[in-house]
């Protein structure tokens, strides 16, 4: 593939080429006019020369390979010499009515070569026309000759010389083009580098507000091809949100972007998939070539979608730490006098004869005492900042043992579980005791969403592409979780079920962040919900621990 200067060098010789052909062009024209109107000997001498031009032209325009091109320019620009010497030989006045003709091949030299080149095709043309003058006053009867010797060599030596300072002054253009042409083509490769590599997308418009242009960053937050983005409106892209929730498309006018020369908000990004994206934008007018107006914008926008989870984590972790110290300060509290109820309980139960109702009374106490404690060990749980023990543990094996497990439980006893794994084992890096802790939770969360039961299906499989992570899906045939609550089931204390304590999924959510991994649901209401954990594998381990496996995951 050729490198940049070589295509400049071929871009030179392609104008210069170019530049030849429309030259032979015009002289074919000239010449044919001149045959039709010259009378006499020579309007078939004009018509050959004029088709000679032609023929030669078309013979550029055709060929297309540089190197042929290049060899084929060089012939006739020899041949020029050649047919304007002959021409301007058997034209009258010493051939003087053809001498601009010397311009052609010298200007094509220039272009076409470098300065040693172009001064000697510039020295050739010279020297040929002085000959010719020479020649036609040495023809002339020496009385009839209308100077002298002195001065035919004067006008054959200024001939030769003004033909070199054309050539000199023609190159030293083309070069000075050259270097501004190199010049503009660095900056404009700069230009375009910089914009290609920008993290923050860009999209300048015209004064309507329709895109012109957008960078390869914008393409990818707005999730289109930048085709589908230059030539519409701003507004399809970009809206804000209005007072009654609606989506208002983006039409920001000029007045309102040159009082503050800049607009910092935030507003959404639509992509083709119907998805929209928290974006942070800038907005700056271009400054019309006019005294007043504007020729269009320039919007430099990022997606703050990461920076939106960020600050909804800390927003968490600050709840998380209130409730730990919530939960500190009142679990000993209540414990150590529902333990004492509790006991009391049980010896009043063994020393007291109670009939039917009492026992029924006594068994509720019972029952709401190991709730409460539950309670209470859900709240600790939850609030305690417990660092997983981290070590290689096959996934299969122990999403085995936590399903052996559920299914022996009242909740699981009556729900069909499908596990699907592949045969060789998949490894992931975690606290053994809170990967099961999990995926216990997942179960008996999935089972409360089918209340007339159903089936949950367990997938276990590699990452993304290109990730070192371990993907598995819990997905239940349940009632679905409603729309407006999709974005709050991690929150501590918030549940959609009658009973719920809302400690279950953030529990989950937080060991599962405790482990460098992701979670996060699908669902469509009346069909179900998918809850999809990620899960990070071991360092440079594929298929086998680096270490010997734990108990159970063989």
């Amino acid at each position: 593939m050729p490198t940049q200067p070589q295509h400049d060098i071929l871009d030179t010789e392609r104008a210069a080429v170019r530049a030849l052909a429309v030259s032979r062009l015009l002289l074919a024209t000239l010449f044919f006019g001149a045959s039709v109107l010259i009378r006499g000997q020579y309007a078939l001498f004009y018509l050959v020369v004029g088709l000679f031009f032609l023929a030669t032209a078309v013979v550029l325009v055709r060929v297309q390979r540089p190197s042929l091109t290049r060899m084929i320019s060089t012939g006739q620009i020899g041949a020029d010499l050649i047919m304007i010497t002959v021409l301007s030989a058997y034209a009258e006045y010493g051939g003087g009515l053809f001498v601009f003709l010397y311009l052609v091949p010298i200007i094509s030299a220039s272009l076409l070569y470098r300065r040693t080149g172009a001064l000697v095709v510039a020295g050739l043309s010279g020297a040929a026309y002085a000959a010719v003058v020479v020649a036609s006053y040495i023809a002339l009867p020496f009385d009839e000759r209308p100077y002298s010797t002195a001065q035919c060599a004067y006008s054959g030596g200024m001939t030769f010389v003004v033909f070199v300072a054309v050539g000199i002054l023609v190159r030293q253009l083309v070069e000075s083009l050259h270097r501004h042409g190199r010049e503009l083509s660095r900056l404009r490769s700069l230009h375009h580098a910089i914009l290609d590599n920008m993290n923050s997308g860009l999209v300048t418009t015209d004064a309507s507000n329709r895109v012109i242009y957008a960078n390869p960053a914008a393409e990818a937050i707005l999730g289109r091809p930048g085709s589908a983005i230059v030539g519409r409106h701003i507004g399809t892209f970009f809206a804000l949100r209005g007072r009654e929730g609606q989506l208002v498309p983006f039409d920001p006018p000029p007045e309102r972007v040159a009082r503050a020369r800049r607009d910092d908000a935030e507003l959404l990004g639509l992509t083709e998939t119907g998805a929209q994206v928290a974006i942070g934008y800038n907005l700056s007018l271009i400054p019309a070539d006019g005294p007043r107006g504007h020729a269009g914008k320039v919007m430099l926008f990022q997606n703050l979608t990461e920076v939106k989870e960020l600050e909804q984590r800390a927003r968490q972790a600050d709840r998380l730490r209130a409730v730990g110290e919530m939960a500190a300060s009142i679990a000993h509290e209540i414990r150590n006098p529902l333990a004492s109820i509790a006991g009391s309980i049980e010896l009043l139960t063994d020393s007291v004869t109670l009939d039917e109702r009492g026992q029924r009374l006594l068994g509720i106490i019972m029952n709401e005492s190991d709730r409460l404690n539950h309670i209470i060990e859900e709240f600790l749980a939850y609030a305690r900042e417990r660092t997983p023990e981290l070590a290689p543990h096959n996934a299969r094996a122990v999403i085995e043992e936590v399903v052996s497990l559920f299914e022996n439980t009242d909740a699981g006893s009556g729900t069909a579980i499908e596990l699907h794994a592949p045969d060789e084992p998949l490894y992931v890096r975690a606290d053994r005791d809170q990967l099961k802790q999990v995926f216990f939770n997942l179960l008996r969360n999935a089972t409360d969403a089918m209340p007339h039961g159903g089936r949950i299906d367990i997938e276990i499989e590699p990452g993304a592409h290109g990730t070192n992570d371990a993907c598995v899906r819990v997905r239940d045939t349940g009632t679905g979780i409603p729309p407006d609550a999709i974005d709050h089931i991690f929150e501590p204390f918030f549940s959609t079920k009658r009973r719920g304590l809302g400690i279950g999924l953030a529990l989950t959510e937080k060991m599962v962040r405790a482990h460098r991994g992701t979670i996060r649901v699908e669902s469509t209401p009346g069909q179900g919900t998918t809850f999809i954990v990620t899960l990070p594998q071991p360092e440079a381990m594929a298929a086998a621990p680096t270490e010997a496996p734990t108990r159970g995951d063989q």
